[in-house]
């Protein structure tokens, strides 16, 4: 029988990995189908619609929004709206939070915003580190203190902890952000030779 439950798991250690990245694949491809798969069906006739079609023109959207927002013009109206929607009373409450976490994803165009390095957090209470994000070097809304805030994700979740905290409390680590956040949110389960500290 323990024979038996053995084969049964490593199966399934296969099989749950693939079979959920298939279905969050086209999970996603529906939503994303839905966003303009609707209109263009309207638009150009059913005879003339391909499924398919609204994830291609999503797609195209998204590059062509880039282009416009790396324009000097076009960048700057995008700059205008992104500082006016973050203005309006109902709508910040949702804008300003996603703003800031796509800011956590690398790219030239968030450079600026997201996390500059990666530290470790001292839990006393615990007797343990843990390993966090430094995502501010000064608190403008705290003048006067020598806290920085530190976002320490969670493992396998959309999601994680704020701490603010003295700088001189925590140890920087030589590890790359998107590094760091990988092997948080995955536990450090699986742990390569590219995910080393650099000596």
């Amino acid at each position: 029988m323990k024979h038996i439950n053995q084969i049964f798991f490593k199966g399934l250690i296969v099989v749950l990995p693939i079979t959920l990245t298939f279905y969050l694949l086209i999970w996603a491809s529906y939503k994303i189908e839905s966003l303009f798969g609707s209109m263009i069906e309207w638009l150009i006739g059913q005879w003339l619609y391909i499924p398919g079609l609204g994830i291609i023109v999503t797609l195209i959207f998204i590059f062509l929004v880039g282009l416009l927002v790396n324009n000097y013009i076009t960048g700057r109206f995008f700059k205008w709206l992104s500082q006016t929607l973050e203005k309006v009373p109902l709508i910040k409450v949702i804008y300003n939070p996603l703003k800031d976490l796509m800011a956590l994803i690398p790219g030239k165009s968030s450079e600026r915003n997201r996390p500059q390095r990666v530290v470790l957090v001292p839990l006393p209470h615990l007797g343990v580190n843990a390993l966090g994000l430094v995502t501010r070097e000064e608190l403008d809304e705290l003048p006067g203190t020598n806290l920085i805030p530190v976002y320490i994700p969670l493992s396998y979740m959309l999601g994680g902890i704020t701490v603010l905290i003295e700088k001189d409390k925590v140890q920087k680590v030589d590890i790359p952000v998107d590094q760091a956040l990988k092997l948080s949110v995955t536990a450090w389960i699986k742990f390569s030779e590219n995910d080393k500290p650099k000596e």
